[in-house]
């Protein structure tokens, strides 16, 4: 895949491939006037490919159906043997939609992984050595989960 390829862009949404390992970017708005759009392009890039990483941090807004149809590249559906096995990585996910994921149970998705910052995405042992997070925090929030980020 081509670093920096837009391969759709309809002036709301906006697709692209970057990086190495490839990563489908995708920023904009996903709702019913994007979501053909969204299928089509997403159907002509993933093809048979056992691990797919996209990007969330650029989109603005996301339906249900949006949502469903990037979930769904995990292969999700025990009925759709041509997706089965596969991996889908979701990189900077904005908080609003993990929580729409939760909601909705899709974040227990089979093939789905949500990154989180931070955290190693390497096979065990060949992280580099990195402080935990919440040895940072005051002893009280560490003891007391709910006084952290407001009570999320």
């Amino acid at each position: 895949m081509v670093s920096g390829q837009d391969v759709y862009d309809d002036g709301v949404l906006r697709i692209t491939r970057t990086g190495s390992p490839p990563v489908l970017t995708i920023t904009g708005e996903i709702d019913e006037s994007t979501y053909p759009g969204l299928v089509s392009t997403l159907e002509s890039l993933v093809g048979r490919q056992r691990e797919i990483h996209a990007n969330l941090v650029g989109v603005t807004y996301c339906d249900l159906a949006g949502l469903r149809t990037i979930v769904g590249l995990a292969g999700a559906n025990g009925e759709d043997h041509e997706h089965s096995g596969r991996r889908l990585v979701l990189h900077e996910v904005p908080q609003r939609l993990k929580t729409v994921l939760q909601i909705m149970g899709w974040d227990a998705t089979p093939g789905l992984a949500i990154h989180e910052p931070g955290h190693c995405s390497h096979e065990p042992g060949h992280c580099p050595p990195r402080a935990r997070a919440d040895q940072a925090l005051p002893a009280a929030a560490r003891r007391f989960p709910l006084l952290r980020d407001g009570g999320s």
